[in-house]
C-alpha cells in the first residue's frame, strides 16, 4: 500500500487515487486522525437474509420447488 498526501479542497472534499466511485465508512478519532472503511449498503431484508441460515434453507428449498418455477410470456407475446 502506498502512503500519500491528500488535501481536502474549499468544499472539504479529498480525491482517493485509484479508488473511483466507492463508498466509505468515515470514523474520526479524537486524536484527529480519521479511518476510511469500505462499505457498502445493505438492505434489511438482505442483511436478515444473510445472517439467517434458516431464512437461506427455506428460500432453497422454495425456489428448488416445481411449484414456484413458471413459464414466463415475453411482451410480444402478451
Amino acid at each position: 500500500m502506498q502512503t500519500f498526501v491528500a488535501q481536502t479542497d474549499s468544499r472539504s472534499r479529498l480525491v482517493l487515487p485509484g479508488h473511483p466511485d466507492q463508498l466509505y465508512i468515515v470514523q474520526p478519532h479524537e486524536d484527529g486522525s480519521i479511518l476510511l472503511m469500505p462499505g457498502r449498503v445493505v438492505s434489511d431484508a438482505q442483511l436478515e437474509y444473510d445472517n439467517s441460515p434458516e431464512l437461506q434453507n427455506l428460500l432453497a428449498r422454495a425456489q428448488a420447488s416445481p411449484t414456484v418455477r413458471r413459464t414466463r410470456r415475453s411482451a410480444s407475446a402478451a
